[in-house]
């Protein structure tokens, strides 16, 4: 809301009676129309009757428990965009025919030139959506067809969202005569009904081209046979739209004509999901071979250029169903918005560079256009994945060795797992010694006595008060982690480092140099062939691998003869793209190794995390000094 509103909510609150519109104007030097309007926009800012009005006037309503108070208001469109999106809500959602320009020049506190600028530039900026602002008599007005004009309001929806959410209450206060936590529970029980689902951004999404939808057959703006789209191709997915558009007819009163009820389907096949298919067979059904195909196609090349393992069956059904979704979208120009997109950019760029090569990959297989957005819920994706296959693999596997009576073991097992259980993985619960000879675990926990030698971490517990016993607990899951930890890297590390492949402060300063530098030290000791080279500039040159002061350079394949890791640490740094690295770690893979070499790989990636790390390895000037600060920080 702005500063001229605000002045005429204050001024009325400071008033005992009714005003005229003429008084008003009087007072707050605008004219009686523009009161009008200033009454209007309050009331439906807040979706109440804030000031009432009758045949004596306007007047605040003294029944509501408070009046608004000026800093609850938003402030005045200050940029060119702002100001454009104003317009066109107040075009759009308020379903007002024409403003008035000098109306416009009132509130938005500018001249009468600087509006005709604004409109003039939002005719070239909305071009794409086939809208166009026409000034004539000292108004403005929008022409366009009905779909056009639900697209841009989507649009500008999504962008005033700020890279947030687009909430409940935001959506409420676009939509102040809809009940859209109602409209939210409408669509969500008749999704799951049918075992569809929608992730939190499909349902916003759906939600506000619902809600699109009703406010314009609200105010008699329906789509013409002309939008109608090809007929829905799936019975389940087209008796799910029926039940849908009944409800929403009986609910808010409307009629829904063909067209809109096929842009319904249309959205909802865009956004929903059926639950996640429990068999191959059953997802076979539901997804075509193609899009199955391609993801096969990009589980195998994630693997081969990133050494991430995205096989498991769990990721790879979801991210087919998100592939079909997402195609469709794609195909239809329906492209969801994604409000974590530059969080991922920034917080993890090696996830973001695997997500935008994927983007990139698919939109020239199918030749479609795949914003960044689009892009960015691959990472989400993967990161999810990773997170799950971190979760487990770091989990200690420990026994639980305690006697059966009355459910002792039981009890005791899932109060250790509520505690636990994102630390521990419960992979033997046992009341005898020897049912443990045959499984493999770090930490037995036992109420008992052992009799037998334990190559494991051996904890004694009391079945009772085990509150008292969580400090007991937790040290020694981790002690357990921080030995695993350095076991991995104190174990490998002679295998993978040597001094010979071991750059300090060397001369070089560009990318292209330090990589040609280590890989030329790579070739004398013949761990890897004359092709090498080039096949780690074609995979740097794919997406970068530097991600703050680190890059990992490496091949697009596991061609290496012998694995092992070329260094080159500089004070200066090297050039890298955008980025200025001090640490390079050039990573030469044999197939043979990829299990352990992963396992290093994830330590030493936890080791440089921190900016503090990179700083003080700086300062390494040989490969002693190099292997010191690995051993002691993974002592700490």
């Amino acid at each position: 809301m702005g500063r001229k509103q605000d002045e005429l909510l204050k001024y009325l609150s400071g008033q005992t009676g009714s005003l005229s519109s003429a008084a008003l104007a009087n007072a707050l030097k605008i004219s009686p129309r523009t009161v009008k309007t200033y009454v209007r926009d309050i009331n439906q800012e807040y979706g109440k009757k804030i000031i009432l009005s009758s045949r004596s006037g306007y007047e605040i309503n003294r029944t509501l428990n408070r009046t608004p108070s000026t800093r609850e208001t938003d402030r005045i469109p200050q940029t060119a965009e702002e100001r454009a999106f104003y317009i066109i809500r107040q075009l759009i959602l308020n379903h007002t025919s024409s403003l008035d320009l000098f109306d416009l020049c009132e509130y938005l506190c500018i001249s009468y030139s600087t509006v005709k600028s604004v409109i003039s530039m939002m005719n070239r900026m909305f071009a794409s959506y086939q809208v166009k602002f026409v000034c004539e008599n000292d108004s403005v007005r929008i022409v366009a067809e009905e779909i056009n004009k639900r697209r841009l309001i989507s649009y500008v929806i999504n962008e005033e969202s700020q890279d947030s959410f687009v909430d409940i209450k935001q959506l409420q206060k676009c939509f102040p005569r809809i009940d859209v936590r109602e409209l939210r529970e409408l669509i969500a029980e008749t999704v799951r009904k049918h075992s569809f689902y929608l992730n939190d951004f499909a349902a916003v999404n759906f939600l506000l081209h619902i809600l699109i939808i009703v406010d314009r057959e609200l105010s008699g703006n329906s789509l013409t046979p002309d939008h109608l789209i090809s007929g829905p191709d799936n019975a389940l997915e087209y008796e799910i739209m029926e039940e849908l558009c009944g409800s929403l007819e009986k609910r808010f009163e409307i009629r829904l004509n063909e067209p809109e009820r096929s842009e319904i389907y249309t959205i909802f096949k865009a956004n929903a999901n059926y639950s996640i298919p429990t068999s191959r067979k059953e997802l076979e059904r539901i997804i075509e071979p193609e899009i199955l195909e391609l993801t096969n196609d990009y589980v195998n090349e994630i693997n081969s250029l990133y050494l991430i393992d995205l096989s498991d069956p769990a990721f790879t059904t979801a991210f087919s169903l998100h592939l079909k979704n997402l195609l469709f979208r794609a195909r239809q120009g329906r492209c969801m918005a994604n409000p974590m997109t530059e969080s991922i950019r920034l917080n993890n760029p090696i996830i973001y560079d695997i997500a935008i090569y994927l983007g990139l990959d698919l939109a020239e297989r199918c030749r479609v256009k795949i914003p960044e957005d689009e892009m960015a819920f691959f990472a989400m994706h993967i990161g999810a994945e990773l997170e799950r296959q971190n979760a487990n693999r770091s989990k200690i596997p420990c026994a639980l060795l305690c006697p059966d009576y009355r459910d002792l073991s039981a009890d005791l097992s899932n109060r250790l797992l509520l505690n636990f259980g994102g630390q521990i993985n419960l992979v033997c619960i046992t009341n005898t010694e020897d049912a443990l000879a045959d499984v493999s675990f770090s930490i037995l926990f036992t109420t008992i006595d052992v009799h037998r030698t334990c190559a494991c971490r051996v904890v004694k517990i009391s079945p009772f008060h085990l509150s008292a016993q969580y400090p007991l607990i937790e040290d020694a899951i981790v002690d357990e982690q921080n030995w695993h930890k350095n076991h991995i890297l104190k174990k490998n590390f002679r295998f993978f480092f040597e001094e010979e492949l071991f750059l300090a402060n060397p001369p070089m300063e560009t990318r292209d140099q330090v990589i040609t530098r280590l890989c030329d030290c790579l070739l004398t000791k013949s761990y890897v062939d004359s092709g090498f080279e080039e096949h780690v500039y074609r995979r740097e040159d794919a997406a970068s691998t530097a991600f703050g002061h680190i890059a990992i350079p490496h091949s697009a394949s596991m061609d290496a003869i012998k694995t092992c890791v070329a260094v080159a640490i500089s004070r200066k740094g090297f050039r890298w793209g955008a980025n200025t690295v001090h640490l390079v770690l050039l990573l030469a893979i044999n197939k043979a190794d990829k299990k352990t070499f992963r396992e290093l790989y994830e330590s030493l990636i936890t080791l440089f995390c921190e900016d503090s790390m990179i700083q003080e390895i700086r300062g390494c000037d040989s490969f002693k000094d190099f292997k010191s600060f690995i051993y002691n920080h993974i002592d700490e």
